[in-house]
C-alpha cells in the first residue's frame, strides 16, 4: 500500500478500537477484549509501516535533489532546450514559485522566450507568461454576507455533566385543595395540599460536521485552512440558532423556542406600537417574570422605525437628529425599553417577546 492507503487504514483500525471502547464503558467481555487487542495491533503495525514509507520517501527525495545539484553545476554541460514554453516557464521561475509558498505576494516576469515558429522578434526585456501575471496578489478573501446570529447570546447558558437534565416546572394549579382563610380565636386551622412539580428531562443534542483537505494545501496555503475553520464555527452557529428557536424535538433535534408548550400568541391588530406593549404585558400576567427582549425580523423593524406623528415627525427621530431637533440620533433604539434585535431568523411579520434570561415568552 501506498503511504494515503496506509494512512486510511491506520484510520479505520482506530475508529473500529475507539468504538469498541466506547461501547463498553464499564468493562469489555474475553471476545472484545481480543478485538481491542487486534485494533491496537493493528494500529501500531500500520505506525511501522507509515514511518518506514515517510523515511522512504525522504530518501527519495534527497537522491533526486542530490542529481538536480549535479546536474545545474556540471562544468562544460550544454544547456538543455526546453521543449515548450511551460517547461521553460516551470525551470526559470522555480524559485519564485517556491517563495510564493512562504509569502502573500507573487510579483515575477519570465526572461525573453520565442517559440521555433515565431516570426516575430522579441524585443529581449522579457514577457509575460501569462497576461496579468506580474500582477500582485492579495491573500485576503471577500466573504458573502452572514446573517446575524443572536439566540445562543440572548438565552441563559449553563454546563453540564452528563447527556440529560432534568427539572421541576411548578403546576399551573398550584393549590390541589384548601386554602388560607380567617380563623377564630382557639379555632381548628385549616390545611392547604400543593399540586406535584411535573418533572421534565431532556436530552442533549450535538451539532458537527466535518471538512476535509488535502496536506499539501494545508501546508502550502495555511489561509485557506484558517478560512475553513472559520466557515465551520460559523455554519455550527447558523445550526445552532435554528435548533433553538425552531428544533422540532423529532429525532437528535431540539426542541427549539418556538416549538415549545406555553407559547402564548397574540395577534397584533391596528397600531404596532399598541400591540407590543399588550403582548408584553401578557408575560407578566401568565408568569412571575417581565419581558426582556423583543426579536422581529429587520424589515419590520425598519417599518417602525419609519413611523411618524401627526407632525410627520418620526417617533424614534429623524435621520440626522432627535425628534424636533431634540438630542442625538439614535442608533436601533430599543421598543418599549425592551432589548431590540432584527435577526432573519423571525418570520416577516412576527414579533418574539420574552424573558429570555428566565425562560418565558
Amino acid at each position: 500500500m501506498n503511504l494515503n492507503e496506509l494512512k486510511a487504514a491506520r484510520e479505520t483500525a482506530a475508529a473500529n478500537l475507539n468504538a469498541l471502547v466506547k461501547s463498553n464503558p464499564d468493562g469489555m467481555s474475553a471476545e472484545d477484549l481480543a478485538k481491542a487487542k487486534g485494533y491496537a495491533e493493528e494500529v501500531n503495525s500500520y505506525d511501522q509501516e507509515i514511518k518506514a514509507a515517510r523515511e522512504s520517501q525522504k530518501l527519495i527525495a534527497s537522491i533526486s535533489d542530490a542529481r538536480s545539484a549535479a546536474d545545474d553545476s556540471a562544468p562544460g554541460d550544454v544547456a538543455e532546450k526546453s521543449a515548450t514554453p511551460g517547461e521553460f516557464f516551470v525551470k526559470k521561475a522555480d524559485a519564485a514559485l517556491k517563495s510564493f509558498r512562504n509569502t502573500g505576494r507573487i510579483n515575477y516576469q519570465t526572461p525573453e522566450f520565442k517559440a521555433a515558429n515565431d516570426a516575430h522578434a522579441t524585443t529581449g526585456v522579457g514577457q509575460p507568461v501569462v497576461t496579468g501575471y506580474g500582477t500582485t496578489y492579495s491573500r485576503g478573501i471577500v466573504n458573502q454576507r452572514r446573517n446575524r446570529l443572536v439566540a445562543a447570546d440572548l438565552m441563559g447558558s449553563a454546563s453540564l455533566s452528563g447527556a440529560l437534565i432534568s427539572y421541576l416546572v411548578e403546576n399551573p394549579e398550584r393549590i390541589a385543595e384548601g386554602g388560607v382563610t380567617t380563623v377564630a380565636e382557639g379555632a381548628v386551622k385549616p390545611y392547604v395540599r400543593y399540586n406535584p412539580f411535573e418533572l421534565v428531562t431532556e436530552g442533549v443534542s450535538k451539532l458537527a460536521v466535518l471538512s476535509k483537505i488535502t496536506d499539501e494545501m494545508l501546508a502550502d496555503y495555511a489561509f485557506i485552512a484558517d478560512w475553513i475553520n472559520q466557515q465551520l464555527i460559523y455554519d455550527l452557529s447558523v445550526a445552532e440558532e435554528d435548533q433553538l428557536l425552531n428544533g422540532d424535538g423529532a429525532g437528535a433535534n431540539l426542541r427549539g423556542l418556538l416549538n415549545r408548550e406555553g407559547i402564548q400568541n397574540f395577534d397584533i391588530d391596528g397600531d404596532p406600537f399598541d400591540g407590543l406593549l399588550d403582548a408584553q404585558s401578557l408575560i407578566p400576567d401568565a408568569t412571575p417574570l417581565e419581558a426582556d427582549a423583543l426579536l422581529l425580523n429587520p424589515a419590520d423593524y425598519r417599518e417602525l422605525r419609519k413611523k411618524k406623528d401627526g407632525n410627520s415627525q418620526y417617533f424614534a427621530g429623524g435621520p440626522f437628529q432627535g425628534q424636533y431637533g431634540n438630542g442625538e440620533i439614535k442608533v436601533n433604539p430599543p421598543v418599549w425599553g425592551l432589548q431590540t434585535i432584527e435577526t432573519r431568523a423571525v418570520k416577516k411579520g412576527t414579533y418574539l417577546l420574552g424573558a429570555f434570561r428566565q425562560g418565558a415568552v
